[in-house]
């Protein structure tokens, strides 16, 4: 019988913990519609070392750093993309990888000062990516587009491992293509001037693969994969020789196919942690489930994961969510507001509900939602298989639509929270760039006009945080188009009008009651009617189970 994903495929228990990057699969995958996009079969392992080869020929613009004037000859030139798809991929590696937030802002401070497409078109092409990582990166476009559509409808409170791999959870998913892959993966970054049975993986290798791996010595500290594997207690499984500074490809491959399993930190062992009552985690029937490691993982690993939120007003600020991995999923009729610096979140089969999101610092991944309205500051969006969805955005790329997509709708950021600009540098967002309107439709065969559109400024209205934080930010800190502007500005100007008329009207004591009578009572029904009366309870509550 075939070890499963989850187990050791060789005698011996691990002793380490290695298991897969979720970054790359979760917010990486953009190939995944093949036969639309055209790119089947271009990003197999032997494409893929055709490429390096290429590269380490080209020179210190290739090798081991490639820019994207190197990149965007050879997706156009060998691989046939266009010029579209060629900074798409480039772009969202960049979404992805692990830069500070203060080189972020460098580079989007840099983009800001382009005053033409010709000045942004040079300096696009001096932007440069780990070479190897980035091959990494085109291979995991072969993996299959993950579906969390299965992953929670099984009847438990916190579904067991067992019940998750037989519902195909995402995580299992990455852990099973890394492993199924891992041969291929270690091909394309092992030295090429070694004999076939003598084939080695240098540290720049074994650091590239640090891109998809994860590690742990004890599952409460993490540290680099070519680190750990070097370590004298591992050296002799993982084939490392202090001589030569390699490892044997064998070797490591057998030591890493040993180490891999599902992740200490992620959301199967939020759900195990919560069921077995060793994570602190709120559980309560009548508002759903939030789980979080933010607390006590380390700082790359924080994960908080919400799920069935039903019918129900939920706000969060920093304390608890800062720097985590968000996992938004099954929540109906509910108003959410996860008003932290946030790494990335996925928002999963949810319906009829707002989300009012603090800074993002990769990707928004939604799927599988209809109905839902999100509120948002981030470097990327990603929409798949969602309908009648708005996004109020700040995000300094162009938001990403795969099929099957409709009617969603696009409009300006339109909230502020005192911290927002600070949660924003903390994750190395600017608002002086917002590609909220130019969205990327993705092998859709539909009409554009089917799949998104612009939201009228007659219908766009600016969203208040309804509770008291501590900031500096006083407004919301993207200008907007000046068709909003003006729509704002007719409506402040009826409403003086208004003002003026009361005023001009001269109504006596019992009439002015009057008035202000019926005028509360049309106010409590639009509130009723709109749901805002059950979010102003919701609050109330929320107040009072805080004091």
């Amino acid at each position: 019988m075939a070890a499963s994903p989850g187990s050791p495929a060789s005698p011996g228990a691990a002793t380490v913990h290695l298991w897969a990057n979720p970054g790359p699969l979760e917010c990486g995958s953009i190939c995944h519609h093949d036969r639309q996009l055209g790119t089947a079969g271009r990003f197999s392992v032997h494409q893929l070392k055709k490429l390096l080869v290429y590269a380490r020929s080209k020179g210190k613009h290739a090798y081991p750093w490639l820019s994207y004037s190197v990149w965007s000859h050879i997706a156009k030139n060998k691989l046939h993309l266009s010029e579209e798809l060629a900074w798409l991929y480039f772009e969202t590696f960049d979404v992805i990888s692990d830069i500070s937030p203060s080189e972020r802002l460098k580079l989007l401070d840099m983009m800001n000062k382009c005053s033409s497409k010709e000045e942004l078109d040079h300096l696009r092409k001096r932007v440069s990516v780990d070479t190897l990582k980035f091959l990494l990166f085109l291979f995991v476009q072969n993996a299959p587009r993950i579906s969390l559509k299965a992953a929670m409808i099984s009847g438990d409170e916190w579904p067991s491992p067992e019940s998750d791999r037989r519902h195909k959870s995402p995580e299992y998913a990455h852990l099973t293509f890394l492993k199924g892959h891992l041969s291929d993966l270690l091909q394309l970054v092992a030295e090429t001037d070694a004999a076939p049975g003598e084939q080695v993986v240098g540290v720049e290798g074994a650091k590239a693969l640090e891109f998809l791996v994860s590690a742990s010595p004890d599952k409460k500290r993490v540290c680099p994969l070519t680190e750990l594997a070097a370590q004298p207690s591992e050296a002799a499984a993982s084939g490392f020789s202090k001589v030569s500074q390699t490892f044997a490809l064998p070797s490591l491959e057998s030591w890493l196919r040993v180490g891999l399993s599902l992740s200490p930190f992620g959301p199967q062992a939020l759900k195990g942690g919560a069921r077995d009552k060793k994570t602190p985690a709120f559980r309560s029937e009548s508002i759903g489930r939030l789980v979080s490691n933010s607390l006590t993982a380390p700082e790359s690993c924080r994960c908080t994961l919400l799920h069935k939120i039903n019918k129900q007003t939920l706000a969060k600020g920093d304390e608890g969510l800062a720097g985590s991995h968000m996992y938004i999923q099954n929540c109906r009729e509910s108003i959410m507001y996860l008003l932290a610096p946030l790494k990335a979140v996925q928002v999963e089969k949810c319906s009829h509900c707002q989300l009012v999101l603090g800074a993002v610092e990769t990707a928004v991944t939604v799927s599988n939602c209809d109905s839902v309205v999100i509120i948002t500051a981030c470097r990327r969006l990603h929409v798949s298989s969602s309908s009648l969805c708005t996004f109020h955005l700040l995000t300094s790329t162009r938001p990403v639509i795969f099929p099957p997509s409709h009617d969603l709708t696009f409009a300006p950021y339109n909230t502020h929270y005192p911290s927002l600009e600070k949660h924003m540098d903390q994750c190395g967002l600017r608002h002086s760039i917002n590609c909220w309107d130019k969205p990327l439709c993705l092998g859709t065969v539909e009409a554009e006009s089917d799949v998104w559109r612009v939201m009228s400024p007659d219908v766009f209205r600016p969203i208040a945080i309804p509770f008291k934080l501590e900031g500096e930010t006083q407004g919301n800190p993207s200008p907007l188009p000046k068709a909003y502007q003006d729509e704002l500005a007719k409506r402040k100007e009826r409403t003086r009008e208004w003002y003026e008329v009361l005023r001009e009207a001269d109504l006596s004591e019992e009439q002015a009651k009057q008035l202000q009578t019926n005028v509360e009572a049309r106010f409590q029904e639009w509130l009723v009617a709109t749901g805002y009366k059950k979010e102003i309870v919701d609050l109330e509550l929320t107040k009072k189970r805080e004091s």
